[in-house]
């Protein structure tokens, strides 16, 4: 199943944060980065698919959208530094 990055582009994230976690109920599937900077979703739809469901898009015409703007990317290698835990939940999600 993809994994995907969603990045907040906004300096506010409480309604991204409580939107993700109200769309991706299963905790095993989300994982929230460090200092608030966004969120790795396993999820089995597209980019798009995955946007709409969080309400970053997908909005009927001419309702403005609860959430701040926000950045939806298939994660298809990784590499850095960060949290251990952080690069083993990336790990397992990626073997499964």
């Amino acid at each position: 199943m993809p994994v995907y990055l969603v990045t907040p582009l906004s300096t506010t994230t409480d309604a991204l944060n409580a939107a993700v976690e109200q769309a991706i109920s299963n905790q095993a599937d989300r994982y929230r980065l460090p200092a608030d900077r966004g969120w790795l979703i396993r999820y089995s739809g597209t980019s798009v698919e995955l946007s709409n469901q969080v309400g970053i898009t997908g909005q009927a015409p001419g309702e403005p959208p609860a959430i701040g703007s926000a950045m939806v990317l298939p994660v298809t290698a990784y590499y850095g530094r960060g949290p251990t835990d952080m690069w083993e939940w990336i790990k397992t999600r990626f073997e499964s």
